[in-house]
């Protein structure tokens, strides 16, 4: 089963397609690395996985449990980390599909601190 993850902000209407960010998934483990050496908040304790855990749960949970077990988090702590691991991305050179999606995160987080509202960088089967 692949994954990928997506960053949904409160205010966004249900028609909103949110962008699949598979490459920052895929390389999580690293780049949470990257964001230890940096000294900023790991981007995997941004990431809700509560529609992973539906999806493989065993037990019959009621379709709303997704959205009653939401991650919601601040887009400014959020954005820290991202803005961080983008200056280190750009310098190094390395790794510009990662360096791509990180910078969609950060523009939804802006739009998001605009709107005064919490984002949601969740992990989807």
């Amino acid at each position: 089963m692949s994954m990928v993850l997506r960053i949904q902000l409160e205010s966004d209407s249900d028609d909103v397609a949110p962008d699949d960010l598979g490459y920052l998934l895929d390389e999580l483990e690293d780049i949470d690395a990257h964001c230890q050496e940096l000294g900023v908040q790991a981007l995997s304790e941004f990431v809700d996985y509560s529609d992973v855990e539906y999806n493989i749960s065993e037990e019959d949970l009621d379709e709303n449990w997704p959205a009653e077990n939401a991650k919601w988090v601040s887009p400014t702590e959020l954005l820290i980390s991202i803005r961080a691991l983008e200056a280190a991305l750009s310098e190094s050179g390395d790794n510009n599909e990662v360096l791509e999606e990180l910078q969609i995160i950060g523009q939804r987080c802006k739009e998001a601190e605009e709107n005064a509202v919490q984002v949601r960088l969740i992990a989807v089967m």
